[in-house]
């Protein structure tokens, strides 16, 4: 018999044993019976047809009787041709009939048998990790234009000031007076890679309330997003609260809660994150206007009230960065002005994601903030260059505006 390995990061489709998943014809296993694997359940119903059958069973044809088993990560099902007969029923792993799927042509069959496949496996949570770990394209992990890595950015960028977003509500007050700071921004971009191509726009609120002792704040960080992947429209958003800690003068931690969202109108599904985060930043300042801060950050997240239906991932993200910044030799609206040159490297853990490491560059140019805690309209704009593994890369326009 033919065993086939079953886990959460392989599909197979159709020679059945007990441990695995694998194609079953309706003679003993031999010469002429194998099996067929696939990374996504995607990628095996859209193979489900007489192609793919004789690889399996080379006698296969589309008048002969036959049966296959197709196993899913969560049950196997059976489906099987009669001898002369167009039509497919499909059984479960009990034998009880599901559906039968009567077309004019076997070829016709297949395809009403795929469209209902399809809408079986779009919430299932075994079925979307499969999507998380084997493809690029998942709209809510395992690319850096996901839902949780963007939450992940935000969270960072908020907490740290290292990273593509050019401000980011404060971050750097300093002084002894005490008042709230709003940031607006607008990032819009593109990543590609093999089988894989998205837009994305974001537009991050920011908003930080100093306490009595201003080195300590509440912060507050809201993106809404809107990204194009492989042609499907997604809309998301995360709302992050957070407190900045004093450590030292030039130290601070960030704790951090952030709940997020995602709407799939192709799944008919919405999907909620929550995070929790520690960010650290530590800022030295160097002789004639020039500074360095060092940013880290570990994030928890996992998916929200999935049950049975949806997303069912627990990753950690963890960050760390680095930005150099120095006067800029001109003004702007007679305001002085300044370059930020920054690195950030992203590694998850946890569910297995496609992408699962990346890089960015990040440059902006801008006025600076007054740091008296007093006057702090700054305006900055930059480029943000991401490389990540799988051959993927980004490139992002960052704008904001802090007062």
């Amino acid at each position: 018999m033919f065993l086939c390995r079953k886990s959460i990061a392989v599909l197979c489709l159709l020679i059945a044993s007990g441990s695995g998943a694998v194609a079953q014809g309706t003679s003993a296993p031999g010469p002429g019976l194998s099996s067929t694997e696939f990374n996504t359940i995607e990628e095996a119903i859209s193979a489900l047809g007489t192609d793919t059958y004789k690889t399996i069973r080379s006698s296969y044809t589309e008048t002969a009787g036959a049966t296959f088993t197709f196993t899913a990560p969560s049950e196997t099902l059976t489906l099987r041709y009669l001898k002369d007969k167009t039509g497919v029923a499909l059984r479960d792993d009990t034998g009880a009939l599901i559906s039968r799927f009567n077309g004019g042509t076997r070829s016709e069959s297949e395809a009403l048998l795929a469209a209902f496949l399809r809408e079986r496996y779009a919430t299932d949570p075994d079925a979307l990790k499969l999507t998380v770990a084997n493809t690029p394209e998942d709209p809510v992990a395992g690319n850096p234009a996901s839902l949780m890595a963007r939450m992940a950015d935000a969270t960072f960028t908020s907490g740290t000031d290292v990273g593509p977003s050019p401000l980011t509500g404060g971050s750097r007050a300093r002084g002894t007076a005490s008042y709230n700071h709003l940031g607006i921004s607008l990032q819009t971009g593109r990543y590609s890679g093999p089988g894989f191509s998205a837009n994305v726009t974001s537009l991050p609120l920011s908003f930080a309330m100093p306490l009595d002792d201003p080195r300590w704040a509440i912060k507050i960080n809201a993106p809404l997003g809107f990204s194009t992947i492989n042609g499907q429209d997604y809309v998301s958003g995360s709302v992050g609260v957070g407190l900045r800690m004093p450590v030292t003068d030039n130290w601070t931690l960030t704790p951090e809660l952030r709940v997020g969202a995602l709407r799939d109108s192709s799944r008919g599904l919405t999907t909620r994150l929550g995070n929790a985060s520690i960010t650290s930043n530590y800022r030295l300042d160097l002789r004639n206007g020039y500074g360095l801060v060092f940013g880290n950050g570990l994030t928890y997240s996992k998916t929200l009230g999935s049950g049975n239906r949806g997303y069912d991932l627990a990753n950690t993200i963890n960050k760390n960065g680095v930005e150099f910044s120095g006067p800029f030799q001109r003004s702007l609206y007679g305001l002085p002005t300044s370059w930020q040159l920054s690195l950030v490297h992203t590694k998850v853990a946890g569910s297995p994601t496609y992408i699962d490491e990346w890089t960015d560059v990040s440059l902006s140019l801008g006025t600076i903030g007054s740091k008296n805690g007093v006057t702090w309209d700054s305006v900055r704009i930059g480029l943000t260059y991401t490389h990540a593994n799988r051959g993927v890369r980004g490139l992002n326009i960052n704008f904001g505006y802090e007062f």
